[in-house]
Parts: structure tokens; C-alpha cells; sequence
């Protein structure tokens, strides 16, 4: 049977997602992690909304704290990534649902045993908060829940295992990258 290229044919009662080609199945996946994180975005709001900005903060903080360890699990179970070391946190960036959707163009690359970088080209959350100017959701996502979050992953992975910021917002012009960071285990 032919691979489907979309769903815009007939209902198929015995559809099976092995049935669409492997570009469909980005497609689906890349909506999905958009779908993901928006998610997110509006939750966040809606508390900002009904409890301010000092207790949206804190909400969202606890929420991907108790998230992270869940959805690094999933993804190791579906992926079979089960290493403990950073070449393995990467390859979980590489697949994870949340990093597809907001990170369209992004590259993992190993720079040593224990090292490697996240280069982030384009985030489409940082171009939300660059077109709105909201500076100070952009700093609490990207210096604390970046932060805190790429940590609380690198722990899954491995203890001792560091996630530095080398680059972070605000960008001189929308052609530089958006962030990147290095991510270690210490002796």
C-alpha cells in the first residue's frame, strides 16, 4: 500500500500511523510539540490573568518541574535512549516533542567525551516575545525556565551533569541565533 502523504482522502477504518509517510508523521510531530508548548503559553496566561505575574511564575516553575521527569522518561522509553551521558541528553533534545515545536531549526553537537552544545538558531517562542516586546517573559522563560529546566533534564541523564548557558536573549538582530548551551558532566 502507498504511503499517505496527508489525511485529506476518504475516512480509512483501519488507519494505523504506520500508514503516512515519514514526512507526514514530521508534520504531525512538529504540530504536535507546537500544540505542546501553546499549551503552555496559554496556561500561563490564564494564571497570569487570575493571580498575577509573581504567582503565574512560581505555578509554571513547579509545573515543568514535576513535568521534566516524565517527559524525559517517555521519550528515553520510545526512543530506547538510555545512556548516562550527555551524547544521550542530546539525542533526547533531537526527538523531544516540546524542542520540535518551538526550536525549528536547532543542531546537538558532540564537542568532547563529556561535552556537547545546543545551538539554537530560531525559537518561536523568543520570536513571540521579541514581536510583543514582553522582555520580561522572555527573561523568566529563557534565564529561569530554560535554565532550570535543561538542568532538571541533564539530572535524569546524569548527576554531575552541568547545562551553561553559553549565549542567551536579548539578540542584536532576529539572523543571530537565538541561545545556546553547553552541557558537561563534571568530574
Amino acid at each position: 500500500m502507498e504511503e499517505l502523504q496527508d489525511y485529506s482522502g476518504r475516512l480509512r477504518p483501519d488507519l494505523d500511523m504506520r500508514d503516512f509517510s515519514k514526512d507526514a508523521l514530521v508534520r504531525l510531530w512538529q504540530a504536535s510539540g507546537k500544540l505542546y508548548v501553546g499549551l503552555d503559553g496559554l496556561w500561563f496566561n490564564l494564571i497570569r490573568e487570575q493571580f498575577g505575574e509573581q504567582k503565574a511564575r512560581e505555578l509554571s516553575r513547579e509545573n515543568w518541574k514535576r513535568e521534566t521527569p516524565l517527559e524525559v522518561r517517555r521519550h528515553r522509553e520510545a526512543m530506547n535512549i538510555w545512556g548516562e551521558d550527555v551524547e544521550s541528553y542530546l539525542k533526547y533534545l533531537q526527538v523531544d516533542i516540546g524542542a520540535g515545536g518551538i526550536w525549528p531549526d536547532f543542531r546537538c553537537e558532540m564537542t568532547g567525551e563529556n561535552r556537547g552544545i545546543l545551538t539554537i538558531k530560531r525559537c518561536l517562542s523568543l520570536e513571540y516575545f521579541e514581536r510583543h516586546g514582553d522582555i520580561t517573559l522572555q527573561k523568566h522563560a529563557c534565564e529561569v525556565l530554560d535554565a532550570e529546566g535543561f538542568q532538571w533534564a541533564a539530572h535524569l541523564f546524569h548527576p554531575r551533569m552541568k547545562a551553561v548557558p553559553l549565549k542567551l536573549p536579548p539578540r542584536k538582530h532576529t539572523g543571530e541565533i537565538a541561545c545556546q548551551w553547553e552541557f558537561r558532566i563534571e568530574a
